[in-house]
């Protein structure tokens, strides 16, 4: 047996899982995303109680997403001047502080929807700090070897857990209490924290050159700017996370007021979406060697345009359902496409600046693609919105396309 799963591991499709730290990591994640989902379904469900307000349960999710619109650039900074896995060690900690004091004061019946809002605030501070670092972070875990699988697991692990999470806190929520997802969560930090420390042999993150902050910003955005390669799969990336992956705001008020269904349907719909996510990442681990990214990258956007202009026309449940399926696949291809491309291209003394910027293009401008996507729903309605959305996406890709074979034209 213990061959067998050696020889497992050895399989160019788990390549990066040889590396024994990156195991640790993977399991650590693992369960933690498991237990970052329950608690999010289940803060939720507490915010609408607390608050009968989609508007208000909207804002939660707003006041996450600003921390990384506002200190992308500058956590990119931090996690190129100080070493990575330590840094990881402290965010991790941090959350399970704010996930003790959630568990603390919904278990003494303090919990009101200020302190909710307050404590999403600052996991999005420390979330803005934490994704450049564990980002590029997973290059000292493998090297550029096994990097381009290691970002495809990373893909798989999240999207799986995005799956499970969900159905698992809905059970605790169902049978126990919110309270108990909250705990569960704060407890899953454990694993993380544990396995960081046990890692051996982590190579030192490159030192960055020692200027002023802003110096090192501007370092890394002339890098972007000056790279195609980068530059275009970066552009790429902002322009659908702000025109078209508003899957978050839009798919409740389509389920609701299009579909006309109720909390299952739209259940339903949020899993259909996560199983395509699941499925891009596994295809991602299966056929997204180096050479095929560039597919992968122009068949994700093109996927995301085809089935949001389909979802603004459709009307029917289980045909949505599909196109959702379809969509989760478009997302995570072109997303984990990018962050490969990117992070195969980049010196390591710039890699947490770069992922800096990619996180601030992949969640910190889908906090102003859904405040878009919201107002056109308002008021044309959640069709409408994704019929805008596609047709915004059509034009950014065929602009950058073609930027995209120039590159290629001027090589030759």
């Amino acid at each position: 047996m213990t061959d067998f799963i050696q020889g497992m591991i050895r399989a160019p499709f788990w390549a990066a899982l040889r590396h024994r730290n990156f195991r640790l990591f993977y399991c650590g994640q693992m369960i933690s995303l498991i237990g970052f989902w329950m608690q999010n379904m289940a803060l939720s469900w507490v915010v609408l109680e607390l608050t009968n307000s989609a508007f208000l349960l909207g804002l939660v999710t707003f006041v996450q997403f600003v921390p990384n619109l506002a200190f992308s650039l500058f956590a990119g900074v931090i996690a190129d001047r100080v070493p990575r896995r330590p840094l990881i060690i402290i965010t991790q900690m941090m959350f399970m502080l704010l996930a003790v004091i959630l568990t603390a004061l919904s278990f003494t019946g303090l919990l009101q929807y200020w302190h909710i809002v307050l404590l999403s605030a600052l996991m999005g501070l420390f979330q803005a700090l934490d994704i450049p670092a564990r980002q590029s972070f997973l290059v000292q875990m493998v090297g550029r070897e096994d990097l381009t699988n290691a970002i495809a697991l990373n893909s798989t692990m999240f999207n799986t857990a995005r799956v499970v999470g969900p159905a698992l806190g809905g059970i605790v929520l169902a049978y126990l209490s919110a309270t108990t997802c909250f705990l569960l969560n704060a407890v899953s930090f454990l694993f993380v924290i544990l396995g960081l420390l046990a890692m051996k042999g982590v190579p030192g993150s490159p030192a960055a050159e020692r200027k002023d902050m802003l110096g090192q910003i501007k370092d890394g955005l002339v890098y972007i700017w000056s790279t195609p390669e980068v530059r275009i799969p970066m552009a790429l990336l902002a322009s659908l996370s702000i025109s078209a992956l508003n899957f978050g705001v839009l798919i409740p008020v389509f389920a609701k007021n299009v579909l006309h269904q109720g909390p299952d349907g739209f259940g339903l719909l949020v899993s259909s979406l996560g199983l395509g996510s699941l499925a891009g990442a596994l295809c991602l681990i299966v056929f997204g060697r180096r050479k095929h990214q560039v597919k992968f990258l122009w068949g994700g956007a093109a996927g995301i345009i085809v089935f949001q202009l389909l979802l603004g026309q459709m009307q029917l449940y289980w045909p949505s359902a599909l196109l959702l399926v379809g969509s989760g696949w478009s997302m995570v291809s072109l997303s984990a496409s990018v962050n490969s491309l990117i992070q195969m291209q980049v010196p390591d003394c710039l890699r947490g600046r770069v992922m800096g910027v990619y996180s601030l293009s992949f969640i910190g401008l889908s906090s102003l693609g859904g405040m878009f996507a919201g107002a056109v729903a308002r008021w044309f309605g959640p069709s409408a919105a994704f019929t805008c959305g596609g047709l915004l996406a059509l034009l950014a890709t065929m602009v950058l396309a073609k930027g995209w074979r120039s590159r290629k034209a001027k090589a030759i």
